[in-house]
């Protein structure tokens, strides 16, 4: 009989010992790896965070309880066990000493501990119901401690701050908004795009070195104004013999006086104006403030090399919180069009993150390329013809159009559900 209760008394600890690691767990967790039941298990979870006080002292109780318990149950084996065989009793006691505590640390500390860890979401639901009837059971104790510590903080030096949210809480939060209607469509994408902004890299939103508009510094007056009404740039990057060797930007404006004198040599690298280099991996959030600081609205991207890899505008970065942003001259196409309900058109330059939030797709984003383009050549380990067909986890990619080895049109087939789960 004293087994059982030992037994029991170490299964309560572990349930104890991984439930307040669930708990506390629950704000870490990524909610687009989760699919939308696990989405409303989680909603239901973190709304527990207004109690998490009385949860962690419930737990505390619990656990101290389970493990004294335990202890003292081990020590009246111990002993009894000493008396039967008329062993030597402290050598006995010393010895139940180090095997308790293996045996809390191991099965009621540890393991739960790593399981709790590993799949926190699924833990946390599932002894969910059993630990809210415990901590109603024993609110009245809860309830005093949560005084006494309350008190406790309120000395000098002890009381703690304010606990902001988590971002994965928040936009959990924003998400249920959207599906219970209080959030538009649009106002979820502004509020999850500001959360994203502190993580998204200049490489990710840059014009890529082979799309740079740009000039060199002995071009005629006719030739830059001919390009600036084909592109519709108000700024130009002007440079010396290379776009590795950018030397400023040239505004449009500033030719107003040179339109009389269009058979002059002008030297434009007078008249180019200051940028910055950053490099590619900067953070875009911190771009914003050079920008704001240098009164810019144009920097040069460089590689580790310290060539040109691309250029950014504040246009840009701005547009990562609030989505496009079309002025007169933006006659860019879509950068998807859909065919049917399982095919779409899309433009290889588009973003994968954009992509798979569009469109709902799972293709891979962290494997070192940004645009489907870049995934595509990883699949095909060159430049693919067109025509060409690729498949990939239930998708397959028709290659419609290629322009100097680089991937233009890529035309995309979803298999149905059905197909996905016959293979």
């Amino acid at each position: 009989f004293q087994s059982l209760i030992f037994a029991l008394c170490v299964i309560f600890s572990a349930l104890f010992s991984g439930s307040e690691t669930a708990f506390l767990s629950i704000s870490q967790i990524n909610r687009s790896d989760l699919d939308p039941e696990e989405k409303k298990k989680l909603y239901r979870l973190t709304k527990l965070n207004d109690r998490m006080q009385e949860i962690l002292i419930a737990i505390l109780i619990g656990n101290t309880i389970a493990n004294l318990a335990a202890a003292t149950i081990a020590a009246l084996m111990a002993a009894s066990f000493a008396q039967l065989w008329h062993l030597n009793e402290t050598m006995v006691l010393a010895i139940e000493v180090v095997i308790v505590t293996m045996v809390l640390l191991i099965l009621s500390e540890l393991l739960p501990k790593l399981l709790a860890v590993k799949n926190p979401l699924r833990f946390a639901s599932a002894i969910s119901g059993v630990m809210s009837a415990y901590i109603n059971l024993i609110r009245p104790l809860t309830y005093i401690l949560d005084i006494f510590t309350k008190l406790v903080q309120k000395i000098p030096g002890i009381g703690r701050s304010s606990i902001p949210f988590r971002k994965e809480e928040l936009l959990t939060l924003v998400e249920v908004g959207e599906e219970k209607g209080t959030l538009e469509k649009e106002e979820r994408e502004m509020i999850s795009s500001i959360f994203e902004f502190r993580d998204t890299q200049v490489k990710e939103i840059m014009v890529p070195r082979i799309d740079i508009v740009a000039v060199e510094q002995n071009t005629t007056l006719v030739e830059l104004i001919e390009l600036i009404k084909k592109k519709g740039h108000t700024r130009i990057p002007i440079y010396d013999t290379s776009i590795d060797k950018v030397l400023g930007i040239l505004h449009a404006k500033d030719l107003l006086p040179f339109l009389n004198r269009k058979n002059e040599k002008i030297d434009f690298a007078q008249l180019a104006r200051p940028l910055i280099y950053v490099p590619e991996y900067k953070m875009i959030d911190d771009l914003l403030r050079d920008f704001q600081r240098e009164q810019l609205h144009m920097a040069i991207v460089v590689d580790e090399y310290g060539g040109t890899a691309g250029l950014v505008t504040l246009e840009d970065v701005l547009e990562e919180i609030v989505g496009e942003i079309q002025d007169e001259y933006d006659h860019e196409p879509p950068l998807f069009r859909k065919i049917d309900d399982r095919t779409v058109v899309v433009n290889a330059k588009i973003d994968l993150h954009d992509l798979n939030r569009e469109l709902d797709f799972d293709l891979p984003t962290d494997e070192g390329f940004e645009s489907l383009g870049g995934f595509i050549f990883s699949l095909t380990g060159a430049v693919p013809s067109e025509n060409q067909e690729i498949t990939y986890n239930g998708y397959k990619f028709i290659v419609e159009s290629i322009d100097r080895n680089r991937i233009g049109l890529i035309r995309i087939q979803v298999e149905s559900k059905q197909e996905k789960t016959d293979e």
